[in-house]
């Protein structure tokens, strides 16, 4: 079992969000909703999803 840090997992977010140019997983996740990720975006969508579902800041009704 691998066990990561709040701050590894933080870490991790935000180099994602960066490399994407968004400021927060709140826009990551309006975009998801609205349907308008770019190719980039979805190729992350689930490790982002994962990552805010461990950081437990995913709020997820689907």
């Amino acid at each position: 079992m691998i066990e990561l840090t709040t701050e590894q997992l933080t870490a991790r977010r935000d180099e994602l969000l960066g490399a994407l140019h968004l400021a927060s997983y709140d826009e990551f996740r309006e975009r998801a909703d609205a349907g308008i990720l770019t190719d980039r975006e979805w190729a992350h969508r689930n490790e982002l999803d994962s990552l805010a579902y461990l950081l437990g800041e995913d709020d997820l009704t689907d």
